[in-house]
């Protein structure tokens, strides 16, 4: 089995290298056709689809618990697990309401009964008693994994929540990712980052933070670095305790536009995308060194988005959406895509302020800086996580705090 990263291909059709074992993916959107008449759903950001699934039936298992299923409301849900199931493909994560969305999947690999629950932040699309929607995170998945494993080798955790395009989890997440290991967790399978995140072991599994994109448009990520490689944890549970192997995938443009494969990187590529992860996971290793590359990536997304989006930004002389085009060329997929322009300003700015306060990501780095800003918190940034972070993250250098 391997766990792969996002599944988000959009209008591009996917063709796959090498596949050999069941893969376990983050399906980051519905699956509709490409003129379908859907109503996007009213939301602070974009609302994504995707046209196709692995062409292989039964290869791969999905999480579904993300910011980005519900998209297009209950019916877009609806025709997506129609299509999964269809297709044999196992999913889970999110449901008709809370009870079906918090459901755990159990399945076979390897002759290993392997558990896995589906789980994410709280954003856009959280099912309730009486709505569909995603499983959110909380303390409900302690016993979720205390009673899969009565019956089970392995209990896998897929979970979406990280500060997008950051390649390090907030000492939050890290430590709530932790605690499902201590409950009884074998694999925490981290997504949202959209690039590659640190791996660690800890008291006897294996937590991979962020996989990356494994199938997106490579079109609309060429501007970020590491967002069109990603992370593959190839586990193999005839033993115990499970072997792993670290692989990393590539997104190839085809001669037909319409089309991206996806397969192993070269061996050049895997020199390059090993060290990167070296510097993704000593940090990990080193508490000081981790505290001040969070504090850089909490006070430059601040400075990027986090206080524009909270009307906290002193340059703002008119309010959040009286920004200059420049400035918000950025929140353009945000503000504009079809089912946002529908809502008054004061709508939107409730959107955009909700998805920093309920999501626990968007939370811990608008604390983080603030706590910064105000002397609360002791400021544990250096001239060299200054660097690393330029290094890892580019789009942020301009952000860096004034």
């Amino acid at each position: 089995m391997i766990l792969v990263g996002d599944w988000a291909p959009g209008n591009k059709r996917v063709q796959m290298a090498d596949l050999s074992s069941i893969m376990i993916a983050n399906l980051e959107g519905p699956i509709l056709a490409s003129g379908h008449t859907a109503e996007p759903s009213p939301k602070a950001g974009p609302n994504l689809f995707s046209i196709t699934l692995p062409e292989e039936n039964g290869s791969f298992v999905f999480s579904l618990a993300n910011n980005h299923i519900m998209d297009y409301g209950s019916a877009g849900l609806e025709s997506t697990s129609k299509l999964l199931d269809r297709k044999h493909f196992k999913w889970c994560g999110a449901g008709n309401n809370i009870f079906e969305a918090r459901r755990p999947l159990i399945f076979e690999e390897d002759h290993a009964r392997i558990g896995m629950v589906s789980c994410s932040e709280a954003q856009f699309g959280v099912a309730r008693s009486n709505r569909a929607g995603i499983a959110e995170f909380g303390p409900w998945i302690y016993r979720v994994i205390s009673e899969l494993r009565q019956s089970v080798e392995a209990v896998i955790v897929s979970i979406h929540a990280a500060v997008e395009d950051s390649p390090w989890p907030s000492p939050y997440i890290r430590e709530f990712y932790h605690s499902l290991i201590d409950a009884g967790a074998s694999l925490v399978h981290g997504h949202h980052s959209h690039i590659p995140q640190g791996f660690e072991e800890y008291a006897g599994g294996t937590i991979y933070y962020g996989m990356g994109n494994f199938a997106v448009d490579p079109e609309k990520w060429h501007r970020y670095p590491n967002a069109t490689w990603s992370l593959g944890a190839d586990i193999d549970f005839a033993s115990i305790p499970f072997r792993r192997r670290t692989v990393t995938f590539a997104i190839r443009k085809t001669e037909d536009v319409n089309r991206i494969r996806i397969e192993k990187s070269s061996p050049e590529e895997r020199s390059n995308h090993e060290r990167y992860l070296d510097l993704c996971n000593r940090p990990l290793d080193d508490p000081n060194l981790f505290a001040g590359l969070w504090h850089e990536v909490a006070m430059r997304a601040y400075n990027r988005y986090g206080s524009t989006f909270m009307g906290l930004n002193e340059a703002s002389t008119g309010g959040l959406f009286l920004y200059s085009k420049k400035k918000l060329s950025y929140l353009k997929d945000s503000l504009f895509n079809r089912s946002f322009r529908k809502f008054p300003s004061i709508q939107k700015d409730r959107m955009l302020r909700y998805n920093m306060l309920a999501c626990e990501s968007h939370r811990q780095m608008l604390t983080t800086a603030l706590g910064l800003l105000a002397g609360e918190i002791p400021d544990m940034r250096t001239p060299a996580t200054s660097q690393l972070v330029d290094e890892l993250m580019p789009w942020s250098v301009t952000a860096k705090q004034r």
